[in-house]
């Protein structure tokens, strides 16, 4: 496994997670910035199910505790998760994120010609602005995260949001979140992972917010410099939330303020 890459579990966003334990911590968060104005733009990264039983984490749905972070939410998920032809759009349409647009066109192009999935992956890509061009905030869900390592003639590529895809959405103006497994990683790589992107993109600014319920997840938001301090401030609102019970803030070297001086902004 690449030091730099957010690989852990193989887990691809499919619609046979929609309901999970992770979407419930996933979909908190971005309800979170969603009501204080933070228009949220998701791509799915979607890719077809398969046979596994992994998406089946959703026993949190019948303990009345996990309720109280957001009983709307909670709500509204225990009405899709059971169901056998649950499907993301099935999320989309309950507008628990308000005022949020999807892109949910399937990212599936392992069986082609290396050529061919280029260019596949290239107009899928690029379709996503049509759907997501009034987005402040664009939330990539690959699940295995970033890699620095693929490009986009491999066949397993799905797996991941690829940089450059970041830097382009970047110089759009749009501030991103994305989806990452820490896995097993070595502190040490785990911070290269957490900054790769800087590589690529030199003054953006790094926030990262971990989830503690079911396997780990980290959401890594790579923001521009004028947006860095509200959206520091958001971060510390919501952990002072019911939501910080599950999520907890990661040091993050090479802002422009100390983590210490981040969670004094409001």
């Amino acid at each position: 496994m690449s030091l730099t890459d957010c690989e852990g579990k193989k887990r691809i966003m499919k619609n046979q997670y929609v309901g999970d334990i992770g979407d419930y911590g996933k979909y908190g968060l971005l309800r979170f910035l969603a009501e204080r104005e933070i228009r949220i733009g998701v791509n799915w990264y979607l890719t077809e199910n398969d046979n596994s039983t992994d998406g089946k984490f959703t026993d949190y749905l019948s303990k009345e505790a996990f309720r109280i972070y957001d009983p709307i939410l909670f709500d509204t998920l225990k009405s899709i998760a059971f169901l056998e032809d649950k499907t993301v759009q099935m999320v989309e349409s309950t507008e628990v994120i308000p005022n949020a647009s999807y892109y949910h066109a399937l990212l599936d192009f392992k069986r082609k010609e290396p050529l061919a999935r280029e260019w596949g992956r290239r107009n899928w890509f690029l379709n996503s602005f049509l759907f997501l061009d009034d987005a402040d905030l664009i939330f990539a869900d690959p699940d295995n995260g970033i890699s620095f390592q693929k490009n986009s003639r491999q066949k397993d590529n799905e797996k991941f949001v690829l940089p450059e895809e970041i830097v382009e959405y970047y110089g759009k103006g749009k501030d991103i979140v994305y989806y990452c497994h820490k896995g097993r990683r070595r502190p040490e790589d785990w911070e290269m992972a957490k900054a790769g992107i800087r590589k690529y993109i030199r003054d953006c600014q790094i926030l990262v917010l971990t989830y503690h319920r079911g396997t780990q997840r980290s959401y890594i938001f790579v923001v521009h410099p004028d947006q860095y301090r509200m959206y520091a401030g958001l971060l510390n609102r919501f952990e002072n939330t019911a939501w910080g019970n599950l999520f907890s803030r990661e040091k993050t070297e090479g802002n422009v303020l100390t983590t210490d001086e981040e969670r004094n902004l409001f």
